[in-house]
C-alpha cells in the first residue's frame, strides 16, 4: 500500500425519510450517519465493523453513490474527484459493490449473462470491439467463477442456487470487469468452510482497494490490518484491527464479541 489516498469522507452525514406529511408539511427524518470522516489508500484492505443498525450498508451504498444524494451532507472522494450526480457514472466504473443480498444484485436467467452483463456494459461505455467477441466474454466469465470456485454453472440459474453461491456468483459479476476498488457488503455470510477459506485467500491475494462491511469478526481479524467500528452512525473506533479485536470490555460495551479465534485463546 502506498500513501495515495483512494476514497476520502469528510463530514458524511446522512438521513433517512420516515413518513411523509401528504399536506407538505413537516417530513419526519431519521439520521443514521452522523458526521463520518476517513480515508483509505491505495490497496488498503479496510473492514468496518459494528452492531445491527450502526449504518454500515448505509455507508457503503453512499460511497458506492448508490444511495439519494439529498438526503447526504457532507463530502465524499474517489480518486480526488468528489461524487455528484455529474460523474457518479465514471466513478461507479473504478468501483464494484457486491450487496449484502445476492438476489438484489443477479437478475437474469442464467449464470453467464449475471456474470457477463457488467463486463459488456463496461467495454461497450469504453467502445472496447471486445464486447462483440463472444469467445472472450466467455473466457472471462469461466476465469471469473473460477476465482470464486465456482466451475461449470454457466448455464444454471441463479434463481435455484443455494444463498451461499449466489453471493459467490455476485462477486464473480464484479471480477469480471476488474475495478480498482470492492466494496463487499457481509461477503462472508452463509458460505461453507472451505469457499469461506477460499474467499479469503482470494481477497488477501488482490493488489486492490477493498472495503468490507461484516458482522464476522474473526474475517475481519484475518483479512484486514485496519477498521473502523460504528456504533449509532458514528466512528467511535478508527485504527489497528488486532488490537482492537483483542479487546474484549470495549467491544462488548459495543453490542460485539470477541472474534471465535480469541475466544478459544482467552478461556
Amino acid at each position: 500500500m502506498n500513501n495515495q489516498k483512494i476514497i476520502e469522507v469528510k463530514d458524511l452525514c446522512y438521513k433517512y425519510l420516515t413518513s411523509r406529511r401528504l399536506d407538505g408539511g413537516f417530513s419526519s427524518y431519521k439520521e443514521v450517519l452522523k458526521g463520518i470522516n476517513f480515508s483509505v489508500g491505495r490497496g488498503e484492505k479496510l473492514s468496518i465493523i459494528g452492531p445491527n443498525g450502526a449504518g454500515k450498508s448505509t455507508l457503503m451504498l453512499n460511497i458506492a453513490g448508490l444511495m439519494d444524494g439529498k438526503y447526504r451532507t457532507g463530502e465524499i472522494f474517489i480518486y480526488g474527484k468528489k461524487l455528484n450526480e455529474k460523474n457518479i457514472y465514471d466513478i461507479r466504473e473504478k468501483i464494484g459493490f457486491v450487496f449484502q443480498d445476492p438476489n438484489d444484485q443477479l437478475f437474469s436467467i442464467k449464470v453467464f449473462d449475471d456474470v457477463s452483463f457488467g463486463l459488456i456494459n463496461y467495454l461497450n461505455k469504453k467502445k472496447d470491439r471486445r464486447a462483440k467477441n463472444r469467445q472472450y466474454i466467455e473466457e472471462i466469465v469461466r476465469i471469473s467463477l473460477r476465482k470464486v470456485n465456482l466451475g461449470n454453472i454457466e448455464e444454471e440459474i441463479p434463481h435455484f442456487l443455494s444463498f451461499g453461491e449466489k453471493k459467490l456468483v455476485t462477486l464473480a459479476t464484479v471480477l469480471s470487469y476488474d475495478p480498482e476498488v470492492l466494496i463487499l457488503d457481509e461477503p462472508s455470510s452463509n458460505l461453507d468452510p472451505r469457499n469461506r477459506t477460499n474467499f479469503i485467500k482470494l481477497i488477501k491475494d488482490m493488489d486492490k482497494t477493498i472495503i468490507i462491511a461484516t458482522h464476522d469478526l474473526d474475517l475481519a481479524y484475518e483479512l484486514s490490518d485496519r477498521c473502523i467500528i460504528l456504533n449509532e452512525g458514528e466512528v467511535i473506533f478508527d485504527g489497528d484491527s488486532k488490537k482492537i479485536l483483542n479487546d474484549r470490555d470495549f467491544l462488548k460495551n459495543n453490542s460485539l464479541d470477541l472474534p471465535l479465534c480469541l475466544r478459544k485463546t482467552s478461556t
